[in-house]
This record gives structure tokens, C-alpha cells and sequence, in this order.
């Protein structure tokens, strides 16, 4: 009974329709019962549901003020130990309340201060009722502290991403302007490298794996030494000095290129390494630039050097007839197809060659120098052959002890018999040295019987190549006799280790101790993979060129101060691209690298990418195949002076086309357009167009260009392809660039006379509105400024050069019906406008009135009826630059009627024909107001209004 009235009261309670309190003596048991009693009841969503039972809610209470509970007096299980021990506890406790931190006893329940935790995240979010358990549930403690870890490591890998990224992009964000800024400081303000370094904190290393070299449009710099060194931080003195040399080369080179595109243009061979080499003989700075030239020379077996006298005793692998020349592009299908057909073999052969003689013939100047410093040692005398020569250097290199004792010679028949042996092959005489090893066969020992036959084998065959019988018998020999021999002579060493190819492994003698000694002994040393018979043989040009880059440029150029060592040796190995690109990276040698590419190029050892000119100087492949941008190259060198000198600069441009005949054929049709636009900037940039372009006479008559006259350069096949390619593409550049009266001297040019007469029509139609007076002006400068010649030369503003042009199509038949009727009838028109806003502006409105009626474009016939047929002839047959400036011609149609109006109006003569005459001026302007109704939405609000005061007054 007083459960249902408890129920009843409860329900009513939270239905708010009655209000009873629970008697005072209500116990917490008697409430527990009635919260049980709700359980009874269905569930309600609307009720406010309870997430912990009474005894729950006691027990979490006694566990939080546990302490509290506890009174003064309670002694807990510590204290009734320590008194059993007879321990004072009474004064123990006194003296703990007594200490001076210690905090007041209070009654009140105190939370458990948690301990701090390091390293730890706090938890995100609400995780439930888990915060509030006591100490006794262990497993919901547990489970907290589970959530908690996840939580925390969730956190904390999210903290840790978030950093990451941020990091990533500001890391990116501040490349992309360290980039930007390099950029800007090379490309107009001629900023080295090294300076960039200091000046802005640039880490690329050479500036040219980061630098956005060349991106850009031929840029508005017009410095003229762009290699030489920046002011910056430099005296004025040095930098002028600096630039006079650099200038003087860069005029050097620029004879040395014209004179190869006109042995070009007459199909001529041309010697252009020895030609460049010419140029920098004497650079006391860099004493070793004539030399990479001479290498190069040598690479491409360059006929002067290959028929010299010095060239070789035996020269019949070269491969090339006596006097042949080497035309241009020849190397390019075999350097740049396949790399496993046979002429790319025979191609890495003679660059190997060609890299062997040069080192021969270097190494036999050296021994001249020897002999001439010590005469006495040597005692040469008489007129020596090459045997007695090395005769005479092999006594005054090996007279010390400390050299005898290093390479330990051994005497055969009373001289140095290996020693001589060896440093004939190393001058390349190979003859002599098989007449040395013959007449003295029979002094050799018996331990070396196999060597003379292996070494004749060798050296008369052009492959360089042992039967494996004869192989085999000096490889026993060199196994019993020489591997492990400390006493043996290292000259007879590196010959066995020559003849055998013996220990590929060790690419090092010791009689090999300077860079070009090690240098040859490796171009003797490899053959053609394919051709090896077993894996140990194999050492090929490539593997040499994986052995260069393994020890690094920091090897051989030591703290930048020899560049052009390690340029060398890349061009020894025929890794060019690489060695242009190193050598680009040196401030000092920018100059010398374009041309050393430019040489390269033109022999047709230069790989180009297929990305074009937006992709990086030196870009490698998955095939560790390297591609060295050459149009880049070139546009960056010519940018400081294309403008001032722009037939200098067509003929770097044409170079840029050397590469059109690419096997690969979008590649090769790339290198022909970038070309091409190369020529149309300069072109453009120049404003030297009779020049460089040519020209046609009012009468008809053509001057030709220069480029026209090195249209095989560009590979064009005829005229009309150069008007398509070259002038048609500089005048629509022209015109992308607002330049429009540019545009019209270049197309009639090209022959596109209807774009002659749609630009004069958007430059004529500019000039009808309000603004006219300006723009004429600004034309007019600009026109000034760009020096028009030809059919429409000595021309100062828009509407004269109109006229001009609608005078000569007029007059020329040939030229007028290549034009279109639309556009041909829209400049008849805008020449009348352009007259009559002329005459309205000279206070003629009677003579702007009559011009502008004859256009036939108004409604000025006093025919209401033809309102609606000039509306609709004027949205068929006109053209845009009349439509853009219709507001104009109405309001002055519209003033020139209203002036004359008012002229009559003033009249003091009072006649019949007055009275006519204003209701014909009346009539045309309502005629005028009507029309101008039909074509709301092709005039301004402005129109009606002015038309509407103005009508007013008829």
C-alpha cells in the first residue's frame, strides 16, 4: 500500500500535475525501494533514465571519503602494531599533527591526488563513467587505463604526423623560393653561383640540380658580359677587367660560330674543336682549356689530326681513309640509337681510341720536356729515332736508386728492355715496340718464352684480341712467374698485364702514378662486353664510366680548384652531358661549356631530353641514360644580348636545330620547333625586322633577310615554309603580346594579308572611342619606337597606316581578293567613322553628318521603314571593333544633329527651307532613337539617356 502511493507520488512528481513531499522520516532505504519500483514501470524515452543504483552511488561514496570517515580516535591495523611493539603511539601522533606543512585535519573527503605522468597525453573526450570508480574495482580501473593508452598513442601518432607534414611543407615551400630567387639573380642580374651561395643561403651544389636556370622567357637583361664576374662585393676595377676578358672570348667565339654556319650553309666540313681551341690558347687562368678542346679533337678524329705526322706510327684503326673529312652529325644515329648495334660499338671504340692517342701523344711531349731539362743524363745526341729518344728517357728517369728500387727493371741485354718496351706502347709506336721485343727475343728469359708471339698477336690485330691457346700459355707463364713475384719488374707486369688483360680486378699499376697514366692504362684495358668470353674478361666502356663516378669529381677536382681534370676525364669515359653540365656549374667556365656542347652537338654526341625546354639542365633516365637540355643552354646564353645583338644571337639560335635529325622523331621535331621560337623571340625582341626578315616594297618588290638566307640551317624546305614557321609564328606572337600594330608589318610579310586587315581593324576600331586621342598617341610612339618599314614604312599614327593598307590591297588584286568581304567592307567603314569623328572633331558636323550617312550604317535616309533593315544588315555584316564602339558613333551622330539643329535655330534668316531642314534633323534623330531602341543590349545606358536630353531640344 505505501509502495503503490509512493509510485503514485513519484509519477505524479514528474508528470508536474501534483506536488507532494516525502515525509521526514524517510530513510535511504525507503528510497532505494522506490527507485526498485520504477523498474516496474514501462520504459518512457521522455524520462530521464538513472545510470547508477543506490548501493552503487553508497559503496563510490565511502570509497572517495574513506579517509574521512574514519574518526580521530579509530586506530587502524598500523597503529595497534606499532603499540604491540611498544612503540609511543599517542606521542607519535602528536608529533605528526605538529610538523610544520602538515595540513589541518578535516572531516571532509578529500580526492586521491593523482601522480604526475611524463610523456603522457591526456585522453581525448569523455570516456564514460570510468573516471568515477573506486579504488576497489579493478577491472573498471583497468579498462580506463587501456582507454587511456590508446588514447595517448593515438594522440601522440597524430601529433607526430601533423609535425611531419608541417615540416615537409615548409621545407618545400622555402626550396621553391631559394629557387626563385637563384633564378632571378642569374637570369638579370648575372649573379654567380658562388655568390648566391652567400648572399641568399643556396645549398645546390654547382647551381644547376636546383636552379631553374633558363625557365623563363628570353629575359629583359641587356648586360653584355653575362659570364664575367657580378660587382657584388667586387672592386670596380676587377669586375671591368673581369668583363673585358670575358668579352674578348665571347667575341672569339662568336667569329669561330658564325664561320661555322657558313661552312654549314655551303656544306663544308669544319674542324670546329681545333677552331675553338684557337680561341683560348693562351688563358693564363685556365691553362688547361686548350687542352679539353685537344681531347675533344681527338674523340672526333678530326682529319688535321688524324693525318698529322705525330699522330701514330700505326693509324689504321681509326677506321678512316687518309683525308676524310668528318661531316656534321655524323656520330649522331650511332651515339644516339641503339646502344647494341654495331655501329654504337664501333662508335665507343674510336672514342676510345681517340681518347688513347691523345694521351700517347701527350705522354711523348712529356718525355721531350724530360730529355730537354736533363741533356747531360740523357745523352741523346744526333738526330734520334723514337726508340733512342725513349732510350734517353728511360736512363734519366730510372738513374736513381729510389726509382730502380720502386719499379725494380730488369737489364736484358744491357738495357731496360721492359721499361722500353712499355713506354713506346705508352707513346703509341707499337711498331717499334714489336721491332724492340724481335731483336731481342733471344735474350729474353725462358720463363718469358710465350711473350714476344702474345705480344705480336696483340698488337698487330685491330681487335686487341689472344687466341685462348696463346691466352692460356701466358697466363700460366704470368701465374708461375710474375702474380706473386715481389721482385718483378713492373714494367714486364703491366705488359703481361696488358697483353692478357690479366686481373681486371686490380685496374692499378704502380708504374701507372699520375691520372693520365691511370687514364690510359684503362682505355687499353676494356673491350665490348659482347665480344668477352667469360664474365672475369668483361670491362667495358661503361663499366669504366661506373669506376669514374664511384670516385667523384672530389677525387680529382679538390676543393674546386681543378675543374677542368675532372671535365677530362668524363670526356675520356664519353659521359658528355655530364661533363657540360659540371663544367656549366663553375661560374668561370659557363662560357667555355656552351661551346663545348655546341661542338659536341654538332658532331652528334649530345643526347637532348624529349621534355624540351622545360625540363632540367642534366636529367638521367632508369636506364642511368644521361640528357643534357642544349636549348636551355643556349637561351640563357644569348639572353644578356639578344636584344643589342640579335644577328649574334640567330646564330646560336640555328645551333638549337642541329638535333631535329634525332632517331627518336618527336624529339627531333621538339629541338626544330624550339628552335624556331628561339628566332621568333630574338625576332620579336630585335624590332630589327627588315633586317633579319626582309621586307616587301610598296611596290611590290621583296628584300630578302637574314634568316632567309639560313633557312637550311633552321631545316625549312622553302620559302613558304619559313613565312609559316617564322614569320606567321612571330606575328601571332605579336599579337598574343597586344603588340598589334607589330603584327602588321609581319603579316603582310608572311602573305596573310586578311590578318593585315582584321588587326588594322581592331587597332583602328580601338581608336573610335572616347579615349582616341590617347591611344592614337601611344600608337604612335610605339610605332616610333618599333621603326616600321617596307609597304608601310614612315608611318606616325593608327588611321594613316589604315589608310595606307587599304590603299595597297586596293590597288594590288592579287593581295585585295585574298582578303575576306567582311573584313575588307569593316575597314571601309572604319576609315569613314574614323573621318567623320575627325571632322566632328575639327567643328565640321555638317562634313561628320554626311560621312557618316555614306557608311550606310545609320538610319540617317529619313525612312522610318529601314530602321528594322539596319538593324538587322548591322548584326550580319559588320564586325567587332564597330560593335564595341557603337555607343561612340550614335552620341556623335546624335551631337552633330543637334548642332546643326541649333545653328539653324539661330539662324537669323527665317525661310521655308529652314523650317524643312529642322524637320529633316528632327525626323533623323528620332530615326536615330528608334534604332538605337533595337539594340538595347549592345549599348550602354549611358546612350539613352544623352539621346533622350538631346532630343528635347528638336
Amino acid at each position: 500500500m505505501n509502495n503503490s502511493m509512493n509510485r503514485s507520488t513519484t509519477f505524479g512528481g514528474l508528470g508536474g500535475s501534483t506536488s507532494s513531499r516525502p515525509p521526514a522520516n524517510t530513510t535511504l532505504s525507503s528510497l532505494l525501494a522506490q527507485a526498485n519500483s520504477l523498474n516496474e514501470v514501462d520504459y518512457d524515452s521522455e524520462l530521464p533514465q538513472i545510470r547508477f543504483g543506490i548501493d552503487d552511488i553508497e559503496r563510490m561514496s565511502e570509497a572517495a571519503a574513506g579517509r574521512g570517515k574514519k574518526g580521530k580516535n579509530e586506530k587502524g591495523e598500523g597503529f595497534n602494531l606499532l603499540s604491540n611493539l611498544g612503540v609511543n603511539t599517542s606521542q607519535l601522533t602528536h608529533n605528526i599533527s605538529q610538523l610544520p606543512n602538515n595540513a589541518e585535519p578535516s572531516t571532509r573527503p578529500r580526492r586521491r591526488r593523482q601522480p604526475p605522468q611524463q610523456s603522457r597525453l591526456e585522453p581525448l573526450g569523455d570516456i564514460g563513467p570510468s573516471y568515477g570508480i573506486g579504488d576497489s574495482d579493478i577491472g573498471a580501473w583497468g579498462r580506463n587505463w587501456h582507454e587511456m593508452v590508446i588514447l595517448g598513442g593515438i594522440e601522440v601518432q597524430r601529433q607526430r604526423t601533423i609535425n611531419s607534414f608541417q615540416k615537409q611543407f615548409q621545407q618545400r615551400i622555402l626550396q621553391n623560393w631559394e629557387l626563385e630567387k637563384a633564378r632571378v639573380l642569374q637570369d638579370e642580374l648575372g649573379v654567380t653561383d658562388e655568390e648566391i651561395a652567400g648572399i641568399v643561403g643556396s645549398s645546390s651544389n654547382g647551381g644547376l640540380s636546383g636552379s631553374a636556370l633558363g625557365k623563363s622567357a628570353l629575359g629583359s637583361s641587356t648586360r653584355r658580359f653575362p659570364m664575367a664576374q657580378s660587382q657584388l662585393g667586387k672592386s670596380t676595377s676587377e669586375s671591368r677587367e673581369g668583363g673585358l676578358v670575358m668579352h674578348t672570348k665571347m667575341v672569339r667565339y662568336e667569329r669561330v660560330i658564325g664561320e661555322l654556319n657558313q661552312r654549314r650553309l655551303r656544306k663544308e666540313p669544319f674542324e670546329l674543336c681545333q677552331a675553338l681551341e684557337e680561341t683560348v690558347k693562351g688563358d693564363s687562368k685556365h691553362p688547361l682549356l686548350p687542352a679539353s678542346y685537344h681531347i675533344l679533337a681527338y674523340l672526333t678524329h678530326e682529319p688535321s689530326l688524324r693525318d698529322s705526322a705525330d699522330y701514330a706510327s700505326t693509324s689504321n684503326d681509326a677506321g678512316y681513309a687518309p683525308g676524310e673529312p668528318v661531316q656534321e652529325r655524323q656520330y649522331a644515329s650511332a651515339y644516339l640509337g641503339d646502344q647494341r648495334s654495331n655501329h654504337a660499338t664501333l662508335l665507343r671504340g674510336r672514342l676510345v681510341m681517340g681518347g688513347r692517342r691523345f694521351l700517347e701523344r701527350d705522354f711523348e711531349r712529356h718525355v721531350d720536356e724530360i730529355i730537354a731539362k736533363n741533356p747531360k743524363e740523357a745523352a741523346l745526341g744526333g738526330i734520334p729515332g723514337i726508340r733512342n729518344k725513349i732510350r734517353a728517357f728511360v736512363d734519366v728517369t730510372l738513374r736513381s736508386k729510389e726509382a730502380r728500387d720502386a719499379y725494380r727493371p730488369e737489364s736484358v741485354n744491357g738495357s731496360f728492355l721492359w721499361a722500353q718496351t712499355y713506354y713506346l706502347v705508352r707513346c703509341g709506336y707499337i711498331d717499334e715496340a714489336l721491332n724492340q721485343i724481335a731483336e731481342n727475343q733471344q735474350h729474353i728469359s725462358r720463363d718469358d718464352w710465350s711473350f714476344p708471339g702474345a705480344f705480336k698477336t696483340v698488337l698487330s690485330s685491330t681487335e686487341r684480341r689472344l687466341p685462348k691457346t696463346q691466352r692460356d700459355q701466358l697466363y700460366n707463364d704470368f701465374n708461375s712467374n710474375i702474380r706473386n713475384n715481389s721482385n718483378v719488374d713492373q714494367f714486364k707486369y703491366t705488359l703481361y698485364k696488358l697483353i692478357g688483360r690479366f686481373e681486371l680486378n686490380r685496374k692499378s699499376v704502380k708504374i701507372a702514378s699520375t691520372t693520365e697514366d691511370w687514364m690510359w692504362l684503362q682505355l687499353s684495358l676494356i673491350k665490348d662486353s659482347e665480344s668477352s668470353n667469360s664474365p672475369q674478361d668483361q670491362y667495358d666502356l661503361l663499366d669504366l664510366q661506373k669506376l669514374i663516378q664511384k670516385f667523384g669529381h672530389d677525387k680529382f677536382d679538390q676543393n674546386g680548384t681543378k675543374p677542368l681534370s675532372w671535365f677530362n676525364l668524363l670526356l675520356f669515359t664519353a659521359q658528355f652531358e655530364k661533363a657540360i653540365a659540371y663544367l656549366y656549374s663553375k661560374p668561370q667556365l659557363k662560357t667555355d661549356a656552351v661551346h663545348f656542347a655546341i661542338a659536341l652537338n654538332y658532331y652528334g654526341l649530345l643526347r637532348v631530353p624529349s621534355k624540351g625546354e622545360e625540363a632540367e639542365l642534366l636529367t638521367t633516365d632508369d636506364a642511368d641514360i644521361s640528357y643534357l637540355n642544349f636549348p636551355r643552354l643556349i637561351k640563357q646564353y644569348i639572353s644578356p644580348f639578344f636584344r643589342l645583338e640579335p644577328q649574334t644571337a640567330l646564330q646560336y639560335a640555328y645551333l638549337v636545330a642541329l638535333s631535329s635529325d634525332s632517331p627518336n622523331i618527336v624529339i627531333g621535331q621538339k629541338q626544330k620547333q624550339l628552335s624556331l621560337e628561339l628566332v621568333r623571340d630574338i625576332v620579336l625582341s630585335s624590332k630589327s625586322w627588315s633586317k633579319l626578315l626582309g621586307s616587301v616594297k610598296s611596290d611590290g618588290t621583296k628584300e630578302f633577310g637574314i634568316i632567309e638566307k639560313d633557312l637550311s640551317l633552321l631545316k625549312l624546305q622553302d620559302e613558304k615554309d619559313y613565312l609559316k614557321q617564322v614569320v606567321l609564328s612571330a606575328a601571332e606572337q605579336s599579337l598574343l603580346d597586344s603588340s598589334l600594330i607589330d603584327s602588321i608589318e609581319l603579316y603582310h610579310l608572311s602573305g596573310e594579308f586578311d590578318k593585315v586587315v582584321e588587326t588594322v581593324n581592331k587597332s583602328l576600331g580601338q581608336s573610335l572611342s572616347s579615349s582616341s586621342s590617347a591611344t592614337e598617341n601611344l600608337d604612335s610612339e610605339h610605332s616610333k619606337t618599333i621603326g616600321l618599314s617596307g609597304s608601310f614604312g614612315g608611318i606616325n599614327d593608327i588611321y594613316t597606316l589604315a589608310q595606307k593598307v587599304f590603299n595597297v590591297y586596293e590597288k594590288d588584286f592579287s593581295k585585295r581578293t585574298k582578303v575576306s568581304k567582311l573584313h575588307w567592307e569593316t575597314l571601309e567603314v572604319l576609315l569613314k567613322l574614323k573621318l567623320g569623328l575627325k571632322q566632328f572633331q575639327d567643328d565640321r558636323p555638317d562634313l561628320a553628318l554626311e560621312t557618316f550617312k555614306s557608311t550606310n550604317l545609320l538610319p540617317l535616309d529619313n525612312d522610318s521603314s529601314s530602321i528594322s533593315k539596319y538593324s538587322n544588315n548591322f548584326k550580319q555584316i559588320l564586325d567587332q571593333p564597330i560593335i564595341s564602339n557603337l555607343d561612340e558613333i550614335i552620341i556623335t551622330t546624335m551631337k552633330c544633329l543637334h548642332l546643326l539643329s541649333t545653328q539653324l535655330k539661330n539662324s537669323p534668316y527665317g525661310d521655308h527651307s529652314r523650317l524643312i531642314q529642322l524637320n529633316i534633323l528632327k525626323h533623323q534623330s528620332q530615326c536615330l532613337i528608334q534604332f538605337a531602341s533595337t539594340l538595347r543590349l549592345r549599348l550602354g545606358a549611358d546612350v539613352y539617356r544623352q539621346l533622350s536630353s538631346m532630343s528635347a531640344f528638336f
